[in-house]
Parts: C-alpha cells; sequence; structure tokens
C-alpha cells in the first residue's frame, strides 16, 4: 500500500514544478505570502523567457541561463526582492538588468508604470517580443548602460537591479524619490553577495539593510551590445 504522505514525499524527490501552480505552492513553502506578488507571477508563463534547451525546467524555483552569458533570476529571489520594494499600483519602477523580461513582467502587473534598461540589444528584442505577446503595455524599454541611472529626469518610487556590484552610483540614487527604495545584490572583496535594501530619507541620507546571500551574475560596465 502506498500511504499518500509518502507519495507526497516521492514527488518532491523526483518530479520538476510542472506550471506556475506548483511553482507558487513552493513559494508560499519557503515563505512568499503577498498575494499581489503571487498573483502577479501567476500571470506570467516563465517558459516564454527561458532559453528552449531548458524548457523543461522553466517553473523550478532556480536561475537559468539566458544568451550573452546572463541568467533569468530565481522565482524565489525575484518574488523576494519585490516584496522588499512594498510596491503600489501607483509606483514608477525602474529596473536595471532587462534580461529577457521575467522579472519586467512580473513587476507590471503590480505597479503603474516600468522603466526597464538592458545593455545587450539581444536580450531587450527578447523581452520586447514576450511583453508584447503577454499584451503587457506598462512598460519603458531603455537600451542603455543602467549602472548609472536615467539621464532624463525621472524620479522613482522603487529601483531594482538584477546584477550584483560593488555599489551603487551617485547618479542612479538621484533616480530615487523621497522615501523610495532601491534593493540589489552587493558583491564583497571574497566574491561573496548579500541583498542591500536601501530607503532615501532625504537627498544625502540613506537607510541600509542587509538582508539574504545570494548569487547574481556581475553588473556590467561598458558599451551597450547591439
Amino acid at each position: 500500500m502506498l500511504f499518500p504522505w509518502k507519495k507526497n514525499r516521492e514527488k518532491e524527490k523526483i518530479f520538476y514544478n510542472e506550471d506556475n501552480h506548483d511553482l507558487i505552492i513552493e513559494l508560499k513553502e519557503k515563505g512568499i505570502t503577498n498575494k499581489n506578488i503571487l498573483s502577479a507571477i501567476k500571470k506570467v508563463p516563465r517558459e516564454l523567457f527561458v532559453n528552449k534547451n531548458f524548457i523543461q525546467r522553466a517553473y523550478e524555483n532556480m536561475a537559468l541561463p539566458a544568451d550573452c552569458n546572463q541568467t533569468i533570476s530565481q522565482p524565489y529571489v525575484v518574488a523576494y526582492m519585490i516584496d522588499c520594494l512594498k510596491l503600489k499600483n501607483t509606483d514608477k519602477v525602474l529596473e536595471i538588468g532587462t534580461g529577457t523580461g521575467y522579472q519586467t513582467a512580473i513587476i507590471s502587473h503590480l505597479c503603474q508604470k516600468i522603466y526597464t534598461v538592458e545593455i545587450f540589444n539581444r536580450l531587450l528584442k527578447q523581452a520586447k517580443i514576450n511583453m508584447k505577446k503577454l499584451k503587457i503595455k506598462n512598460v519603458i524599454f531603455k537600451l542603455d548602460n543602467g549602472i548609472k541611472g536615467l539621464k532624463e529626469k525621472i524620479f522613482f518610487d522603487a529601483i531594482i537591479l538584477s546584477a550584483a556590484t560593488k555599489k551603487i552610483t551617485p547618479e542612479l540614487l538621484q533616480n530615487l524619490k523621497k522615501n523610495g527604495k532601491l534593493i540589489f545584490p552587493k558583491k564583497y572583496p571574497l566574491e561573496n553577495q548579500k541583498l542591500i535594501l536601501m530607503e532615501k530619507k532625504d537627498e544625502n541620507n540613506f537607510e541600509k539593510k542587509e538582508l539574504s546571500d545570494v548569487q547574481f551574475v556581475p553588473i556590467l560596465n561598458k558599451n551597450i551590445e547591439h
């Protein structure tokens, strides 16, 4: 006789998450409880954003390779970082590192508008195609080196970086509104990384909080790749 609890345990060991339903169950088990974030993830089919060679693992809670030696972040880390920003549907968000647009698509369901910056034109084109497929219309795309922020005088309620950096540039901090939040993976000298959450109290005063260990690709401070 096969007991149900044994069957469930075997499933955990052998089978992959088959769809967003399975992924959301896992995220809840790991502590993601924000209903708006879970609802946004449910609306975004991750299979659209992953490399075809990894399509069978699209709903696994793990980072996956993307073109241009980049990655699609682990869903739990994406959800956790977004949760830290406490987004409202009236917010304007800046994302540095679009990739193929997975995180972009999730955030688009949680804010009024998201501006996303990517250094690789190949990835940006993929992201635009994916947004069109999902009929997402509140995303502004920009091909640029995002580490120095936007040159336009736009102020954001939240900024999220999808690659590790040793420090945040003053130019990027100037894009943040007062009381706005910025989250990024900080790279330390011994190659370890931690998420850092910053809140802008005034022009030159930022409250910083060190969060969990993470592993991201390094941010690229180089010329745009067409």
